[in-house]
């Protein structure tokens, strides 16, 4: 005996209704008592992912931990969300005499005809779901898919949506992040290249750029290595190209960027005009 046939048949018993309306009556109070259920799971649900996403103070990586649960939460809810509402829609029809057996052949038969129908799509949900459990990428991370840079502001199973630079939204088939950088896992360089005139002395250049970076680093404390120089990287026209690069969080690259731009203008152009003739 189900729920409903013994709620039915203590209505039958504790009042004057008709066998039939007391079984009405007992297969709405069981549908009811379902949907209470099932919305209080997913509201459970949704609260404990919520809860997780909250970043403790003290405790290691755990900013790294609450990005990868706010890049699965959406996913955790949306899943959870539709579960809950698929398991609902067959108790209801359960409850209203429908052969559920029957239609879950029929869905499974239509699950594979889809499949076949919507490879692409398949591919999509394949490779997110890579994306997702492998953390190659997270909510928040910078990232450049073919020509295009921006940063992650959702992953979803099929499309993973980027916010570009100039505030455009573009949305990526998750099939097509076969290659992407992400510039924002371990460390970053902050990298300045510089023109210089090809008669300047390339010493003093060097060394200006040098110095221009181990005082950005002495007063930000923003380094994760001493700042490097290189020697000539190319020519353009009548300039040498030279360049500085330090080792950064991925977080802090731009802002080291420009800072250290900053100051070299400031120091090199100083060091050229000091320089002696000939």
């Amino acid at each position: 005996m189900n729920l409903s046939e013994s709620v039915a048949a203590l209505l039958g018993r504790w009042t004057a209704l008709e066998p039939d309306a007391a079984t009405l009556v007992a297969r709405l109070v069981a549908l009811g008592l379902t949907i209470v259920v099932l919305v209080a799971a997913y509201r459970l649900l949704a609260r404990l992912v919520e809860r997780l996403a909250v970043v403790p103070l003290g405790v290691p990586l755990a900013a790294a931990h609450a990005q990868r649960v706010r890049t699965l939460a959406p996913l955790l809810t949306s899943v959870a969300r539709w579960g809950l509402a698929f398991v609902g829609l067959v108790i209801v029809l359960g409850a209203l005499g429908v052969d559920v057996r029957a239609l879950l052949v029929s869905a499974g038969v239509l699950g594979v005809a889809v499949g076949l129908g919507a490879q692409t799509l398949v591919r999509d949900v394949i490779a997110g779901v890579f994306l997702l459990f492998e953390g190659l990428v997270a909510v928040g991370d910078e990232v450049q898919v073919g020509d295009h840079a921006g940063t992650v502001e959702a992953i979803g199973l099929r499309v993973t949506q980027l916010r570009l630079l100039d505030g455009a939204l573009r949305v990526v088939p998750n099939g097509q992040l076969a290659e992407f950088t992400n510039r924002s896992r371990g460390w970053a360089r902050a990298t300045v290249d510089v023109m210089v005139p090809r008669d300047a002395d390339l010493d003093r250049a060097l060394a200006a750029l040098r110095r221009a970076g181990e005082e950005w680093a002495a007063a930000s404390g923003a380094a994760l290595a001493p700042p490097e120089t290189h020697g000539i990287m190319g020519w353009s026209g009548g300039d040498v190209q030279l360049r500085l690069m330090v080792k950064v969080d991925p977080s802090r690259r731009l802002e080291a960027e420009a800072a250290l731009r900053r100051r070299v203008n400031d120091g090199l152009l100083r060091d050229l005009r000091q320089a002696p003739a000939g």
